[in-house]
């Protein structure tokens, strides 16, 4: 598979960045209708949004079914991701507003480039990110072969390998990219770094205990894609679990299990639910998830 490089520059100002997501303006923006998939959507100066490609940081303004927006544990590690994705770009003296939108940084624009795979739902573009120049053997709006050299100089492997992210795959993503990003994942595992998800995660071994929506917004940290189901099970329905596989049975998910041929419909099949804990049994860097 080959991805569509396109150089630009990052601006952060006026905007609500997270780990994942940020705002791009291509240099040239003609080169979003090129992006394979749903239209890319622009404001107007020509700049998308960007949701990085193969990763899922912990939520810090998550809205689902509302009224109001939820998060993560912004002291367990919501908030890391995006100031290290932001540091690591080069933008510095970032300030917010209480709502945690950009009013001002240092520099307003960092030059960079985008590997684009394609877009989502919402109309963003989904790709790795790069920082400054596009490197030498690729081509400003030439589809190119993605190698693990290249994928190594994102902020999604950074942050990765960091431990500040999740892994998430998509089955149009290179397999020798999600292979290398999956062992990737193992050793931040390993490693625990202490502003990282995998110090504080509960979502595979021990398993979050639910009594209320806090326990997932302030107290416990799980995989960002578990918690937004959770979120909106428990604004609609409250904290009980006894109806929750019946929930994920209706998202109708398709995926795949390192190992197994067969797709699975729906991530009941790998959540385990004792009482009020709730535990996914496979590791996530073992799990495709299927386009629609």
């Amino acid at each position: 598979m080959t991805m569509l490089p396109i150089t630009g520059t990052f601006r952060i100002i006026g905007t609500r960045p997270d780990g994942d997501t940020l705002s791009f303006l291509p240099q040239d923006p003609a080169f979003w209708c090129d992006v394979p998939g749903k239209r890319v959507k622009r404001n107007a100066r020509g700049a998308g949004k960007i949701r990085m490609d193969a990763i899922d940081a912990l939520e810090t303004h998550y809205e689902g079914v509302g009224p109001e927006e939820v998060h993560q544990p912004l002291d367990l590690g919501a908030r890391a991701a995006r100031t290290e994705l932001l540091r690591w770009l080069g933008f510095t003296d970032v300030v917010m507003n209480e709502e945690e939108k950009v009013t001002a940084s240092t520099p307003q624009t960092v030059p960079g480039y985008i590997l684009a795979g394609g877009t989502d739902t919402f109309q963003r573009c989904v790709a790795l990110v790069g920082r400054g120049e596009l490197p030498e053997d690729l081509e400003n709006g030439r589809r190119a072969v993605v190698t693990t050299g290249h994928l190594h100089g994102t902020a999604n492997h950074h942050l990765l390998e960091r431990g500040l992210v999740y892994p998430t795959f998509y089955s149009r993503f290179p397999r020798e990219l999600r292979e290398d990003m999956a062992e990737t994942t193992r050793r931040a595992r390993e490693a625990k770094a202490p502003d990282g998800v995998w110090a504080h995660d509960v979502t595979f071994e021990r398993g979050a205990t639910i009594e209320k929506l806090e326990s997932i917004t302030e107290y416990q940290v799980i995989l960002p894609k578990l918690f937004r189901r959770l979120a909106d099970h428990i604004r609609l329905f409250g904290p009980s679990l006894t109806c929750f596989p019946a929930y994920l049975a209706g998202e109708y998910e398709e995926f795949l299990i390192a190992g197994q041929e067969d797709s699975l419909h729906g991530l009941q099949h790998i959540v385990e639910i004792t009482g009020n804990t709730i535990r996914m049994t496979r590791f996530i860097e073992d799990i495709v998830i299927v386009e629609k």
